[in-house]
């Protein structure tokens, strides 16, 4: 069983050391950044595309501000 089983997403974006990266690829729009790092948290391509889809359609709901 993976390490990151049970984990939230910000958990496992946190513990893999790249949620600054990811927050960096949410505000600046970057789909393709994004969609990258979420995979490399183990989550499959759709779940990750359908999750930075979700993200982008209402930043502030995620905690994200334009700067």
């Amino acid at each position: 069983m993976s390490k990151l089983a049970g984990m939230t997403l910000n958990e496992r974006l946190f513990h893999v050391g790249i949620i600054d990266e990811f927050d960096a690829a949410i505000l600046s729009r970057d789909q393709e950044t994004a969609i990258a790092l979420l995979q490399r948290v183990e989550l499959h391509k759709q779940e990750a595309v359908e999750t930075v889809a979700t993200i982008f359609k209402n930043p502030g709901k995620y905690g994200y501000t334009e700067r």
